[in-house]
Protein backbone atom coordinates (compact mmCIF):
# COMPACT_ATOMS: atom_id res chain seq x y z
CA UNK A 1 0.00 0.00 0.00
CA UNK A 2 1.53 3.42 -1.12
CA UNK A 3 2.16 6.32 0.98
CA UNK A 4 -0.77 8.22 -0.90
CA UNK A 5 -3.12 5.66 0.16
CA UNK A 6 -2.00 6.50 4.00
CA UNK A 7 -2.06 10.10 3.33
CA UNK A 8 -5.47 10.38 1.82
CA UNK A 9 -7.04 7.69 4.39
CA UNK A 10 -5.42 9.50 7.41
CA UNK A 11 -6.15 13.24 6.44
CA UNK A 12 -9.71 11.86 6.16
CA UNK A 13 -10.44 10.28 9.22
CA UNK A 14 -7.56 11.48 11.53
CA UNK A 15 -7.44 15.01 13.31
CA UNK A 16 -4.18 14.69 15.10
CA UNK A 17 -2.26 13.72 11.43
CA UNK A 18 -4.01 17.02 10.38
CA UNK A 19 -2.45 19.09 12.82
CA UNK A 20 1.20 17.85 12.81
CA UNK A 21 3.82 19.14 11.45
CA UNK A 22 5.33 18.28 8.27
CA UNK A 23 8.23 16.36 9.44
CA UNK A 24 6.56 14.60 11.95
CA UNK A 25 3.99 12.99 9.53
CA UNK A 26 6.57 12.05 7.34
CA UNK A 27 8.03 10.10 10.66
CA UNK A 28 4.69 8.28 11.19
CA UNK A 29 4.18 7.19 7.54
CA UNK A 30 7.27 5.41 7.88
CA UNK A 31 6.43 3.51 11.42
CA UNK A 32 2.70 2.53 10.10
CA UNK A 33 3.54 -0.48 8.23
CA UNK A 34 5.88 -1.30 10.84
CA UNK A 35 3.48 -1.26 13.51
CA UNK A 36 0.44 -3.25 11.66
CA UNK A 37 3.06 -5.59 10.28
CA UNK A 38 4.53 -6.45 14.24
CA UNK A 39 0.84 -7.04 15.90
CA UNK A 40 -1.92 -9.46 14.81
CA UNK A 41 -5.08 -7.94 14.31
CA UNK A 42 -8.61 -9.68 15.36
CA UNK A 43 -12.12 -8.38 14.67
CA UNK A 44 -14.72 -9.82 17.36
CA UNK A 45 -18.28 -9.91 16.57
CA UNK A 46 -18.17 -10.37 12.90
CA UNK A 47 -16.14 -7.02 12.92
CA UNK A 48 -13.84 -7.15 9.50
CA UNK A 49 -10.87 -4.76 10.18
CA UNK A 50 -9.76 -2.70 6.86
CA UNK A 51 -6.73 -1.97 5.64
CA UNK A 52 -8.20 2.11 6.21
CA UNK A 53 -9.06 0.62 9.82
CA UNK A 54 -5.46 -0.66 10.48
CA UNK A 55 -3.27 2.42 8.77
CA UNK A 56 -5.94 4.64 11.37
CA UNK A 57 -5.30 2.60 14.77
CA UNK A 58 -1.59 2.04 14.01
CA UNK A 59 -1.04 6.19 13.22
CA UNK A 60 -2.95 7.18 16.76
CA UNK A 61 -1.09 4.10 18.36
CA UNK A 62 2.60 5.61 16.82
CA UNK A 63 1.60 9.38 18.17
CA UNK A 64 3.16 9.22 21.01
CA UNK A 65 6.30 6.87 20.14
CA UNK A 66 7.29 9.21 17.24
CA UNK A 67 10.21 11.20 19.08
CA UNK A 68 10.34 8.78 22.43
CA UNK A 69 13.11 7.17 23.02
CA UNK A 70 13.14 3.91 22.22
CA UNK A 71 10.68 4.14 19.52
CA UNK A 72 8.82 0.69 18.44
CA UNK A 73 10.79 -0.90 20.85
CA UNK A 74 8.42 0.57 23.82
CA UNK A 75 6.04 -1.75 22.02
CA UNK A 76 8.09 -4.64 22.21
CA UNK A 77 5.84 -6.53 24.28
CA UNK A 78 2.55 -6.02 21.99
CA UNK A 79 1.23 -8.96 20.34
CA UNK A 80 -2.24 -8.39 19.42
CA UNK A 81 -4.78 -5.98 18.62
CA UNK A 82 -8.30 -6.53 18.62
CA UNK A 83 -11.44 -4.85 17.28
CA UNK A 84 -14.75 -4.85 18.58
CA UNK A 85 -17.85 -3.18 16.53
CA UNK A 86 -19.04 -0.50 19.67
CA UNK A 87 -17.71 -1.04 22.76
CA UNK A 88 -16.30 -4.49 24.88
CA UNK A 89 -20.04 -5.04 26.72
CA UNK A 90 -19.80 -8.63 25.22
CA UNK A 91 -17.08 -9.09 27.67
CA UNK A 92 -18.80 -8.20 30.56
CA UNK A 93 -18.16 -5.02 30.60
CA UNK A 94 -20.78 -2.49 30.22
CA UNK A 95 -19.83 0.88 29.37
CA UNK A 96 -15.52 0.05 28.79
CA UNK A 97 -14.76 1.41 25.69
CA UNK A 98 -11.41 -0.30 25.82
CA UNK A 99 -8.77 -1.78 27.76
CA UNK A 100 -5.19 -2.69 28.00
CA UNK A 101 -2.69 -5.38 29.51
CA UNK A 102 1.05 -5.44 28.92
CA UNK A 103 0.60 -7.65 25.50
CA UNK A 104 -2.39 -6.32 24.00
CA UNK A 105 -5.24 -3.61 23.23
CA UNK A 106 -8.77 -3.72 23.37
CA UNK A 107 -10.94 -0.95 21.35
CA UNK A 108 -14.31 -0.74 20.76
CA UNK A 109 -14.21 1.01 17.08
CA UNK A 110 -16.80 3.27 17.31
CA UNK A 111 -15.17 5.29 20.32
CA UNK A 112 -11.82 4.76 19.05
CA UNK A 113 -13.40 6.58 15.97
CA UNK A 114 -15.10 9.04 17.97
CA UNK A 115 -11.87 9.59 19.53
CA UNK A 116 -9.88 10.61 16.21
CA UNK A 117 -12.44 12.51 14.37
CA UNK A 118 -11.98 15.42 16.65
CA UNK A 119 -8.42 16.25 17.65
CA UNK A 120 -9.38 19.17 20.13
CA UNK A 121 -11.70 17.57 22.91
CA UNK A 122 -9.44 15.93 24.46
CA UNK A 123 -11.02 12.33 24.10
CA UNK A 124 -9.28 9.95 22.35
CA UNK A 125 -9.78 6.21 23.06
CA UNK A 126 -6.32 4.76 20.82
CA UNK A 127 -3.95 7.58 22.44
CA UNK A 128 -5.34 6.47 26.10
CA UNK A 129 -5.00 2.42 25.77
CA UNK A 130 -1.89 3.14 24.45
CA UNK A 131 -0.08 5.29 26.99
CA UNK A 132 -0.97 2.29 29.33
CA UNK A 133 1.00 0.22 26.85
CA UNK A 134 4.01 2.35 27.21
CA UNK A 135 3.46 2.90 31.07
CA UNK A 136 3.99 -1.39 31.19
CA UNK A 137 7.03 -1.13 28.95
CA UNK A 138 8.91 -0.08 32.06
CA UNK A 139 11.28 -2.74 33.75
CA UNK A 140 9.22 -3.91 36.15
CA UNK A 141 6.15 -4.16 33.95
CA UNK A 142 3.85 -2.59 35.33
CA UNK A 143 1.20 -0.13 34.69
CA UNK A 144 1.53 2.77 37.81
CA UNK A 145 2.18 5.88 35.71
CA UNK A 146 5.42 5.05 35.44
CA UNK A 147 7.24 4.47 32.38
CA UNK A 148 11.03 2.90 31.33
CA UNK A 149 13.70 5.54 31.81
CA UNK A 150 17.39 4.81 30.84
CA UNK A 151 18.38 5.29 34.38
CA UNK A 152 17.81 5.20 38.34
CA UNK A 153 17.92 8.41 38.88
CA UNK A 154 15.09 9.62 35.93
CA UNK A 155 13.01 6.91 37.63
CA UNK A 156 12.85 8.43 40.98
CA UNK A 157 12.65 12.15 39.59
CA UNK A 158 9.61 10.61 37.46
CA UNK A 159 7.63 9.14 40.10
CA UNK A 160 8.09 12.06 42.48
CA UNK A 161 6.62 13.74 39.98
CA UNK A 162 3.92 11.81 39.26
CA UNK A 163 2.98 11.37 43.12
CA UNK A 164 3.18 15.37 43.75
CA UNK A 165 0.83 16.11 40.98
CA UNK A 166 -1.62 13.21 41.06
CA UNK A 167 -2.04 14.33 44.93
CA UNK A 168 -2.94 17.84 43.28
CA UNK A 169 -5.17 16.28 40.68
CA UNK A 170 -6.94 14.59 43.80
CA UNK A 171 -7.65 18.31 45.62
CA UNK A 172 -8.68 19.79 42.60
CA UNK A 173 -11.04 17.63 41.64
CA UNK A 174 -14.88 19.09 41.04
CA UNK A 175 -13.16 22.32 40.21
CA UNK A 176 -13.84 22.82 36.73
CA UNK A 177 -10.71 21.90 35.05
CA UNK A 178 -11.79 21.54 32.00
CA UNK A 179 -8.31 20.40 30.32
CA UNK A 180 -7.82 16.66 31.71
CA UNK A 181 -10.65 13.88 32.89
CA UNK A 182 -11.42 13.05 35.98
CA UNK A 183 -11.05 9.50 34.99
CA UNK A 184 -7.02 10.69 35.81
CA UNK A 185 -8.15 10.72 39.61
CA UNK A 186 -8.89 6.06 39.54
CA UNK A 187 -5.23 6.06 40.04
CA UNK A 188 -1.50 6.84 38.74
CA UNK A 189 -1.58 4.61 35.69
CA UNK A 190 -5.11 6.24 34.48
CA UNK A 191 -3.98 9.36 35.71
CA UNK A 192 -0.42 9.10 33.00
CA UNK A 193 -2.90 7.82 30.38
CA UNK A 194 -5.68 10.55 30.57
CA UNK A 195 -2.63 13.42 31.03
CA UNK A 196 -1.16 11.71 27.97
CA UNK A 197 -4.96 12.35 25.95
CA UNK A 198 -4.53 15.87 27.16
CA UNK A 199 -1.54 16.41 26.31
CA UNK A 200 -2.28 15.42 22.61
CA UNK A 201 -5.27 16.99 22.11
CA UNK A 202 -6.24 20.00 24.58
CA UNK A 203 -2.57 21.61 25.11
CA UNK A 204 -3.16 24.77 25.12
CA UNK A 205 -6.16 24.80 28.02
CA UNK A 206 -3.68 21.86 29.65
CA UNK A 207 -0.80 23.87 29.71
CA UNK A 208 -2.71 26.88 30.86
CA UNK A 209 -4.65 24.82 33.57
CA UNK A 210 -1.72 22.20 34.41
CA UNK A 211 1.49 23.70 33.27
CA UNK A 212 4.09 21.47 35.03
CA UNK A 213 2.34 18.28 33.96
CA UNK A 214 2.28 19.36 30.27
CA UNK A 215 5.85 20.68 30.13
CA UNK A 216 7.02 17.19 31.67
CA UNK A 217 4.98 15.20 28.86
CA UNK A 218 6.42 17.90 26.73
CA UNK A 219 10.13 16.48 27.76
CA UNK A 220 8.89 12.66 28.07
CA UNK A 221 7.62 12.39 24.58
CA UNK A 222 9.75 14.89 22.65
CA UNK A 223 6.84 17.04 21.03
CA UNK A 224 5.17 20.11 21.93
CA UNK A 225 1.65 19.99 20.36
CA UNK A 226 1.16 23.87 21.15
CA UNK A 227 3.01 24.26 17.94
CA UNK A 228 0.50 22.18 15.58
CA UNK A 229 -1.84 23.76 13.60
CA UNK A 230 -5.87 23.77 14.59
CA UNK A 231 -8.35 21.62 12.82
CA UNK A 232 -10.49 23.23 10.88
CA UNK A 233 -12.09 20.25 9.65
CA UNK A 234 -15.38 19.49 10.47
CA UNK A 235 -15.74 15.90 13.16
CA UNK A 236 -18.32 13.66 11.11
CA UNK A 237 -15.58 12.76 8.11
CA UNK A 238 -15.06 9.79 9.50
CA UNK A 239 -18.73 8.42 8.96
CA UNK A 240 -17.81 7.05 5.25
CA UNK A 241 -15.01 4.91 6.97
CA UNK A 242 -14.71 1.74 5.21
CA UNK A 243 -16.21 -1.01 7.25
CA UNK A 244 -18.16 -4.37 7.19
CA UNK A 245 -19.63 -3.89 10.15
CA UNK A 246 -19.61 -0.72 11.26
CA UNK A 247 -22.12 0.21 13.49
CA UNK A 248 -24.48 3.73 12.87
CA UNK A 249 -23.56 6.18 14.29
CA UNK A 250 -24.94 7.18 17.34
CA UNK A 251 -27.32 10.71 16.81
CA UNK A 252 -29.52 12.64 19.14
CA UNK A 253 -31.82 15.50 17.67
CA UNK A 254 -31.20 16.92 21.48
CA UNK A 255 -26.97 17.29 21.90
CA UNK A 256 -26.31 15.94 25.54
CA UNK A 257 -24.84 18.83 27.58
CA UNK A 258 -21.17 18.98 27.88
CA UNK A 259 -21.00 19.90 31.52
CA UNK A 260 -22.33 16.71 32.65
CA UNK A 261 -19.09 14.23 33.14
CA UNK A 262 -20.02 10.53 34.45
CA UNK A 263 -16.32 8.53 34.63
CA UNK A 264 -16.28 5.42 32.14
CA UNK A 265 -14.32 2.56 32.76
CA UNK A 266 -11.65 2.50 30.07
CA UNK A 267 -9.33 -0.40 31.47
CA UNK A 268 -9.37 -4.02 33.24
CA UNK A 269 -8.35 -3.28 36.57
CA UNK A 270 -7.81 -7.12 37.26
CA UNK A 271 -5.09 -6.53 34.26
CA UNK A 272 -3.30 -3.83 34.67
CA UNK A 273 -2.52 -3.28 38.50
CA UNK A 274 -1.07 -5.59 41.11
CA UNK A 275 -3.02 -3.99 43.43
CA UNK A 276 -5.72 -5.83 43.33
CA UNK A 277 -7.28 -8.20 46.51
CA UNK A 278 -9.52 -10.68 44.47
CA UNK A 279 -11.63 -13.03 46.49
CA UNK A 280 -13.70 -14.78 43.83
CA UNK A 281 -15.20 -18.73 44.72
CA UNK A 282 -15.63 -21.45 41.96
CA UNK A 283 -19.32 -20.34 40.65
CA UNK A 284 -17.83 -16.88 40.33
CA UNK A 285 -19.04 -14.86 43.28
CA UNK A 286 -17.34 -12.35 45.21
CA UNK A 287 -15.52 -9.05 44.81
CA UNK A 288 -12.58 -7.57 43.61
CA UNK A 289 -10.99 -4.49 45.41
CA UNK A 290 -8.54 -2.08 43.97
CA UNK A 291 -6.22 -0.31 46.09
CA UNK A 292 -4.15 3.11 46.14
CA UNK A 293 -0.06 3.15 45.90
CA UNK A 294 -0.81 4.43 49.39
CA UNK A 295 -2.73 1.43 50.73
CA UNK A 296 -6.12 3.13 50.43
CA UNK A 297 -8.76 2.13 48.76
CA UNK A 298 -9.55 2.85 45.20
CA UNK A 299 -12.71 0.30 44.18
CA UNK A 300 -14.68 -2.50 45.33
CA UNK A 301 -17.20 -4.18 43.15
CA UNK A 302 -18.94 -7.44 43.93
CA UNK A 303 -19.39 -10.30 41.59
CA UNK A 304 -22.06 -12.86 40.80
CA UNK A 305 -21.68 -15.50 38.12
CA UNK A 306 -18.59 -14.15 36.52
CA UNK A 307 -20.79 -10.65 36.19
CA UNK A 308 -20.70 -7.82 38.53
CA UNK A 309 -23.95 -8.19 40.33
CA UNK A 310 -24.49 -5.34 43.27
CA UNK A 311 -23.11 -2.12 44.60
CA UNK A 312 -19.78 -0.42 43.50
CA UNK A 313 -17.91 2.39 45.07
CA UNK A 314 -14.58 4.25 44.12
CA UNK A 315 -13.04 6.53 45.93
CA UNK A 316 -9.79 8.87 45.59
CA UNK A 317 -6.16 8.36 47.86
CA UNK A 318 -7.23 10.25 50.80
CA UNK A 319 -9.93 7.22 50.77
CA UNK A 320 -13.06 9.83 50.31
CA UNK A 321 -16.12 8.19 48.42
CA UNK A 322 -15.93 10.08 44.75
CA UNK A 323 -18.39 7.57 42.82
CA UNK A 324 -20.70 4.69 43.59
CA UNK A 325 -23.53 2.77 41.58
CA UNK A 326 -24.98 -0.65 41.33
CA UNK A 327 -24.64 -3.67 38.49
CA UNK A 328 -27.45 -5.77 37.64
CA UNK A 329 -26.20 -9.31 35.50
CA UNK A 330 -23.57 -7.19 34.05
CA UNK A 331 -25.21 -3.74 33.45
CA UNK A 332 -26.05 -0.63 35.55
CA UNK A 333 -29.18 -0.91 37.30
CA UNK A 334 -30.28 1.75 40.06
CA UNK A 335 -29.02 4.83 41.49
CA UNK A 336 -25.79 6.45 40.57
CA UNK A 337 -23.70 9.03 42.51
CA UNK A 338 -20.43 11.18 41.71
CA UNK A 339 -19.04 13.50 44.02
CA UNK A 340 -16.75 16.68 44.11
CA UNK A 341 -14.06 16.71 46.28
CA UNK A 342 -15.58 17.77 49.35
CA UNK A 343 -18.01 15.26 49.38
CA UNK A 344 -20.90 17.05 48.05
CA UNK A 345 -23.24 15.66 45.40
CA UNK A 346 -21.63 16.26 41.87
CA UNK A 347 -24.05 14.25 39.44
CA UNK A 348 -26.78 11.64 40.32
CA UNK A 349 -29.72 9.95 38.21
CA UNK A 350 -30.96 6.21 37.81
CA UNK A 351 -29.74 3.65 35.58
CA UNK A 352 -32.24 1.39 33.89
CA UNK A 353 -31.17 -1.64 31.84
CA UNK A 354 -27.70 0.39 31.22
CA UNK A 355 -29.75 3.58 30.25
CA UNK A 356 -30.01 6.55 31.59
CA UNK A 357 -33.86 7.05 32.96
CA UNK A 358 -35.71 9.76 34.47
CA UNK A 359 -34.38 12.86 36.30
CA UNK A 360 -30.66 13.80 36.34
CA UNK A 361 -29.18 16.51 38.52
CA UNK A 362 -25.57 17.85 38.02
CA UNK A 363 -24.93 20.30 41.34
CA UNK A 364 -22.19 23.00 42.35
CA UNK A 365 -19.42 22.10 44.93
CA UNK A 366 -21.74 24.30 47.17
CA UNK A 367 -24.34 22.31 47.08
CA UNK A 368 -26.28 24.71 44.57
CA UNK A 369 -28.31 22.71 41.78
CA UNK A 370 -26.74 23.86 38.16
CA UNK A 371 -28.61 21.57 35.85
CA UNK A 372 -31.48 19.13 35.21
CA UNK A 373 -31.67 16.27 32.91
CA UNK A 374 -34.55 14.06 31.73
CA UNK A 375 -33.88 11.21 30.09
CA UNK A 376 -36.32 8.52 28.82
CA UNK A 377 -35.07 4.96 28.10
CA UNK A 378 -30.86 6.59 27.54
CA UNK A 379 -32.47 9.55 25.48
CA UNK A 380 -32.21 13.07 26.62
CA UNK A 381 -35.58 14.93 25.97
CA UNK A 382 -35.43 17.68 27.87
CA UNK A 383 -33.15 19.74 30.46
CA UNK A 384 -33.08 22.83 32.86
CA UNK A 385 -29.64 25.17 33.31
CA UNK A 386 -29.89 27.68 36.35
CA UNK A 387 -27.97 30.99 35.99
CA UNK A 388 -29.17 31.79 40.05
CA UNK A 389 -31.07 30.21 42.45
CA UNK A 390 -34.17 31.11 40.51
CA UNK A 391 -32.80 31.97 37.22
CA UNK A 392 -32.82 29.43 34.59
CA UNK A 393 -33.19 28.07 31.03
CA UNK A 394 -34.86 25.36 29.68
CA UNK A 395 -33.83 23.27 26.74
CA UNK A 396 -35.67 20.49 24.47
CA UNK A 397 -39.18 19.22 24.41
CA UNK A 398 -41.03 20.81 27.26
CA UNK A 399 -45.30 20.09 27.64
Amino acid sequence: MSDEQHQTWLNKNVSLYRRMSKDLRADLLRMIPEFIGKVKWVGHEDFHITEEIKVCIAAEACVPILRLKGGMEIYRRMESVEVYPKDLASLGKPGAAGDANGRRVRLGWHWAQVGMEDGHDGYNLVIHEFAHIIDFASSDGKADGVPRFNSYSETRDWEKFVSQNYEDFQRELGKDNESFSDYGSSNEAEFFACATESFFERGEQFKREWPEIYDRLKDFYGMDPLLWTDDKRPVDVSADLETQANPEPETKELPEPAAEEELKVKVDPAKESDLLEVKVNDRGSGSITEYHANGKRAGRWELRDNDYDGPWRRWNNKGELIEQGWYRKGVREGKYQLNHSNGKNRLEGVYRNDLRDGLWRLSHDNGKLKQENHYQEGDLIRWEVWQTVDKSAKFGLWE
